[in-house]
């Protein structure tokens, strides 16, 4: 390959740290003739758009919310998760063909795989939230042989999300006496819901990772901030805190896997991480 030519679509788009993370993996390979950009895209532009990009050589585009299931509907083939998901983060120009999959889950195993030190198949991992990223995360989580336990504000999500996933899961309203009881039988815990974000509410209470085994790794999929008080405390108690941005990291190394058949190596994946979290 010498030439890849790359977009990222979305609205609002000018903050994506998508750009500065491809041309890590780009550099990592030697690829000089290189470009990816930014286009402000909402769902009524997103089919002009996408004709257009096919038209003018691109290789392939990512997509962020709000155009992932629209992206779906316009697939000419998709992957196996983004058909269950309906959700397409990653498009490939393939012969005028759009190739669609996601890496929002794959990027949540190969975070969770790093947090453990080994493959999460087997292990008990306490996921937080039903939405969007819970959803993906739950797929991957289940399809890499995780034994799941869910716990939502709202138990009927939970209970809907637990549908797709043919009931495999353990539900539960997220209140504090189900997360303490959850916590302490738990080997990984995957925060998706938007607990500490900048601008939002935090946990009431972290008085569940006291529960947690030493050496048991939560993740947050929160990086904004960077170190959330969830994380910050998780490490104050001797767990392996792992930051949610190792997930945007993953996620986009997949995504350079599809367009390249090259999975970034972890050196590739630090340098990555290193430059988006100085940004």
């Amino acid at each position: 390959m010498d030439r890849l030519k790359l977009a990222v679509l979305g609205s609002p788009i000018a903050h994506s740290r998508s750009p500065q993370l491809q041309r890590v993996f780009a550099d990592s390979i030697g690829l000089d003739d290189f470009s990816y950009e930014r286009i402000e895209t909402t769902c009524e532009t997103l089919n002009d758009t996408v004709r257009r990009l096919v038209a003018e050589g691109y290789d392939g585009f990512n997509c962020t919310m709000p155009l992932k299931t629209d992206m779906a509907a316009l697939a000419d083939r998709l992957t196996h998760e983004a058909e269950l998901l309906r959700s397409v983060n990653t498009v490939a120009v393939r012969d005028g063909r759009l190739d669609c999959a996601t890496t929002d889950g794959g990027g949540i195993i190969l975070t969770a795989n790093r947090a453990l030190g080994e493959s999460v198949s087997g292990k008990r991992v306490l996921l937080l939230g039903a939405g969007g990223a819970a959803r993906s995360a739950a797929l991957s989580l289940k399809l890499a042989g995780a034994k799941l336990t869910i716990l939502n504000r709202t138990l009927k999500s939970a209970l809907t999300l637990n549908e797709m996933l043919d009931g495999s899961a353990v539900c539960g309203a997220l209140t504090r006496e189900n997360l303490c009881e959850a916590a302490a039988d738990s080997e990984l815990l995957v925060n998706c819901t938007a607990a500490g974000m900048t601008g939002q509410p935090e946990f009431e209470s972290l008085d569940f990772l006291g529960n947690m085994k030493k050496g048991t790794a939560v993740i947050d999929a929160v990086y904004n901030p960077l170190e959330t008080k969830l994380l910050r405390r998780a490490k104050e108690l001797g767990l392996n805190a792992v930051s949610g941005l190792w997930m945007l990291v993953y996620q986009g190394a997949l995504a350079f896997e599809w367009w390249t058949g090259i999975l970034p190596d972890e050196n590739a994946c630090e340098a990555a991480f290193n430059t988006i979290a100085a940004d």
